[in-house]
């Protein structure tokens, strides 16, 4: 389970200066803000960021987009409430 919100505490934790902030908020991770994003939705949330999904999330360009990536790698995916919006 993940929020925008969560997601974007994450990137808060990591270095990004995110004051405000909606689903259509641009982001540019670089590789170092990256790589301590996947160790803290491991750590944190237990949510596996596999090689194969790395470029997707990598590629992300904003917090929605970012969270829509996110939620696909959960079990269940897109549909469990609990992964929604609730910032």
């Amino acid at each position: 389970m993940i929020t925008e919100h969560e997601v974007v505490r994450l990137l808060v934790d990591g270095g990004l200066p995110l004051g405000e902030w909606d689903s259509d908020t641009e982001l540019v991770l670089d590789s170092l803000t990256f790589v301590w994003l996947v160790h803290l939705l491991e750590e944190r949330h237990g949510i596996v960021v596999h090689p194969e999904a790395e470029e997707e999330i990598a590629a992300s360009d904003s917090v929605g987009s970012l969270h829509r990536n996110l939620v696909r790698l959960l079990p269940g995916g897109p549909d469990r409430e609990e992964c929604r919006h609730a910032s």
